[in-house]
């Protein structure tokens, strides 16, 4: 098995069921095609440096998982059907893994989110940044 990150832009008026349903969907690929899932964290709420499919802002996630490359085909299809999702790119970051010293490793830097509990962080994140960004306007 080779170990992938994954990230993705959602649209930015997704709500958190819609986010999470979408989360869990990924999660179940996964696991039925015999991966390990490690970390699925939101990256928050960003401005996109070009508009894509009319849209300036997008909600950013990764996920860092093992699974066969069949799996990875089969995530990249789910996500390319999703009209909420605007993009997504996978990358390689290792050739083999040994899952159980992989998932101690992220253990072990505080990593691990699952993503019910990312949910409440991703909001947290997006609130700070939408804050942020009014004070920029106001100071302007």
């Amino acid at each position: 098995m080779r170990e992938y990150e994954m990230v993705y832009i959602l649209h930015p008026q997704m709500t958190e069921t819609q986010i999470s349903q979408l989360n869990a969907k990924l999660k179940g690929l996964i696991e039925k095609n015999d991966g390990r899932l490690f970390y699925a964290k939101s990256m928050g709420k960003k401005t996109l440096a070009y508009p894509i499919k009319k849209q300036t802002k997008g909600i950013y996630y990764t996920l860092d998982y093992a699974a066969k490359g069949s799996c990875v085909s089969e995530i990249e299809r789910s996500l390319s059907l999703d009209e909420n999702c605007l993009r997504f790119l996978t990358v390689v970051k290792a050739d083999k893994v040994d899952i159980e010293a992989r998932a101690a490793e992220i253990e072990a830097k505080g990593e691990a989110i699952s993503i019910t509990e990312e949910k409440e962080s991703s909001t947290n994140v997006s609130d700070e940044a939408d804050k942020e960004g009014e004070e920029e306007i106001k100071e302007e």
